[in-house]
């Protein structure tokens, strides 16, 4: 059985995960992607499937040796991962609390090591959705900057859009234990670093990202979906972004963001306006710059893409 899952892969269901038992199955990566929660835009990025797929499988090999458990199972070349199933679980149904076990929990837990332009922080600041004593800091920052130490940032899963809450509401919506939301943060900690020192040693930098997880069947936590992309994560060469936030500022300067964004507001999703789709020339550059960094990040040269070239053709469309 396929399912969606997202916006940029499909689920593929070869045994269903019971609350005692974990299923099986594979992602399949899509070279879809999705901005602003739009779900999936018109045009295909070349490479970028197969380049998410392989960096994944990287990070979850390499964060088991660090002791962090997954539903990673297996590569399939070219774009598949072969993983454990965990049952989806919808919060606000009555069907999840602290004893229930194997089940995606509903959050998306964000780490920030620097605040770029772009960063939703800015926007919760701005709106006054936040105060910087959320955030934990002590003053107002500046686009760019630098933490002193890692922060943590959540937001609910599966519905319409996600929302940024707070502990004890994720404590609430997700059913969890003050000893499993103590867990969650050290597993966030724990892959942050790893990922900001992967991204050191092939010379980037790490501002932000994000992992989810899931209780396995004896309710212990493991890491699911993708982790470590430049999907999940944002990557800077120089202050240039090396993700999918170049895609976000492109439609931030059409006619069509303006119209989306008042549509979100009191629009069904049905309604929402279409984009239009990107310059040729902007997917093809885009797509080597998903092949590129997969090459750097694995040491496995699959494409032959070159980052900087990419970089070019990128930015003339900023």
């Amino acid at each position: 059985m396929r399912d969606p899952m997202g916006s940029v892969k499909d689920v593929v269901v070869e045994k269903k995960p019971t609350e005692t038992e974990f299923g099986e199955g594979y992602f399949e990566f899509r070279s879809d992607y999705s901005v602003f929660d739009y779900g999936a835009m018109p045009d295909q990025i070349p490479g970028k499937g197969e380049a998410l797929c392989r960096m994944s499988a990287f990070n979850f090999t390499e964060l088991a040796k660090l002791g962090l458990k997954s539903h990673f199972l297996d590569f399939i070349k070219p774009n598949r991962l072969k993983i454990k199933l965990v049952r989806v679980l919808y919060p606000g149904k009555d069907e999840i609390t602290t004893e229930t076990s194997n089940y995606l929990i509903p959050l998306e837990i964000i780490f920030r090591n620097s605040l770029p332009s772009g960063s939703s922080v800015f926007r919760a600041l701005e709106s006054g959705e936040r105060t910087i004593h959320d955030f934990g800091l002590d003053h107002m920052p500046k686009p760019g900057e630098k933490l002193e130490k890692p922060i943590i940032d959540i937001t609910t899963k599966l519905e319409v859009s996600d929302r940024r809450i707070n502990w004890d509401e994720a404590k609430q919506f997700s059913a969890l234990t003050d000893e499993e939301v103590e867990r969650i943060k050290e597993i966030a900690l724990k892959v942050n670093d790893f990922i900001t020192k992967r991204a050191e040693e092939i010379g980037l930098e790490h501002a932000d990202g994000k992992v989810e997880l899931a209780f396995g069947p004896d309710r212990e936590i493991l890491l699911v979906d993708a982790c470590g992309t430049p999907d999940e994560n944002r990557f800077l060469l120089n202050g240039f972004h090396i993700s999918k936030q170049i895609l976000r500022d492109y439609y931030r300067k059409t006619p069509w963001y303006v119209k989306f964004e008042e549509a979100k507001k009191g629009l069904p999703k049905e309604q929402w306006p279409a984009p239009e789709k990107l310059p040729e020339e902007l997917v093809n550059a885009a797509g080597d710059m998903y092949k590129a960094v997969c090459e750097m990040w694995t040491g496995e040269k699959v494409w032959g893409a070159s980052l900087q070239d990419s970089i070019s053709g990128v930015r003339g469309f900023l």
